[in-house]
């Protein structure tokens, strides 16, 4: 058996251009219960079903009483549990100014061992595959009127990025770079610069430089 994963467009930050890239994000086949688990626990483990259970449950409550009482809980090879805070209000760490009504629990932490994700490691085989839940993205609008958005843009502004076209037309990074260059070989737009710093201009402007 294999694990499933899929490939996704990671986003770059806002204000760079950088070179599109894909991160690989596993595709989860289902979502085990507590009832499934212990399950499948009993099965492969050959050991009662009602004395897992039990044993979860009570290992489940053992652990929350020792995290809010302050503590550190060490699970085999499994790792480390601990609790985090927060504060309700800004503090500069005057103890006048923050009082214990204004910190509060956040979560609970699990730094996984070094020995739990070798065995995981060792025992995942790792198969690709078309996820059915990846969300493509819709567009509402036409080509033609993301055409006229771009005009009456370069109309205020000399030229336009590929970052303020997506932020422009809502298209995807690949889809705004495929339809600016179909607008290049219409001989609407023109490419100027290089790598990052690559702008559009109309393509009258261009020519209308070049006469005079």
């Amino acid at each position: 058996m294999s694990a499933y994963y899929d490939l996704y467009e990671t986003p770059s930050p806002k204000g760079k251009e950088d070179e599109p890239s894909l991160h690989a994000r596993i595709c989860p086949k289902v979502t085990y219960t507590q009832k499934e688990f212990v399950e499948h626990v009993a099965t492969f483990q050959h050991l009662p079903k009602s004395v897992i259970g039990a044993a979860l449950d009570a290992c489940i409550d053992e652990l929350c009483d020792l995290l809010a009482d302050g503590n550190i809980v060490e699970l085999g090879d499994l790792g480390f549990f601990s609790t985090s805070l927060k504060c309700l209000r800004e503090t500069d760490d005057e103890k006048k100014k923050i009082r214990s009504e204004s910190v509060r629990f956040q979560n609970v932490n699990l730094r996984i061992s070094s020995t739990f994700r070798k065995k995981i490691r060792r025992a995942m085989t790792l198969e690709r595959v078309h996820s059915t839940t990846k969300k493509s993205k819709k567009i509402k609008s036409t080509e033609e009127s993301r055409k006229e958005k771009l005009m009456l843009f370069l109309q205020k502004n000399i030229c336009i990025t590929k970052t303020e076209y997506i932020q422009l037309t809502g298209l995807t990074r690949h889809a705004a770079i495929d339809e600016l260059n179909k607008f290049i070989s219409q001989g609407f737009l023109r490419r100027r610069g290089i790598s990052r710093s690559t702008v559009y201009v109309k393509q009258e402007e261009e020519t209308d430089k070049q006469d005079s």
